[in-house]
């Protein structure tokens, strides 16, 4: 049986701490056009020589940080669906919980086709598993209610960061009834 490689502790915290200063640099001036390997570096602590240790390049870190917000988003998203009979409501707030917990560089992604696609795939798997385990047979295409609830989340983030989660989730349930 072969046994996987551990990673060593210092290899997993630089990774994350690059990933943190990238976030942090963007949170501050969202034009990644103006982000460049040492200014990640500098703000992470590290040197140059170490971000090409664990990264590509800085596409290769971005790609890894959406990596990660979506991974975490299906992992605190996933056992809300699997619970039979959990209000769609409770489900929609957990969602928008994270949405808003994450709102600044969430804010930032959004302004990225690449992402806004990777979001629409990732509502839309959300939508239809949800439908399944409701036994649903919507007339209404999941690419439009998919397309329909990440231009709320958009709106949200960009224009609406005053209203809570619960206020959103309504919002979405009055819409969709």
């Amino acid at each position: 049986m072969p046994t996987q490689k551990k990673q060593d502790p210092r290899a997993i915290r630089s990774k994350r701490v690059f990933k943190e200063a990238v976030v942090d640099i963007l949170i501050e001036n969202p034009d990644i056009s103006k982000l460049t390997v040492q200014k990640i570096a500098q703000r992470a602590e590290l040197n140059r020589a170490t971000f090409y240790l664990h990264f590509v390049d800085i596409n290769d870190l971005l790609k890894q940080v959406v990596y990660d917000i979506f991974d975490d988003l299906l992992s605190k998203m996933s056992p809300t669906l699997q619970i039979d009979n959990l209000n769609n409501q409770e489900q929609l707030i957990t969602f928008l919980d994270y949405i808003y917990k994450h709102r600044k560089i969430l804010a930032v992604l959004f302004e990225h086709p690449g992402f806004n696609k990777k979001m629409h795939m990732t509502l839309k798997d959300l939508i239809v598993i949800q439908r399944k385990s409701e036994g649903a047979d919507s007339t209404l295409s999941m690419d439009i209610l998919a397309s329909s609830i990440l231009g709320i989340l958009m709106w949200w983030l960009r224009n609406g960061v005053h209203f809570s989660s619960e206020y959103i989730a309504n919002q979405i349930v009055e819409l969709y009834r």
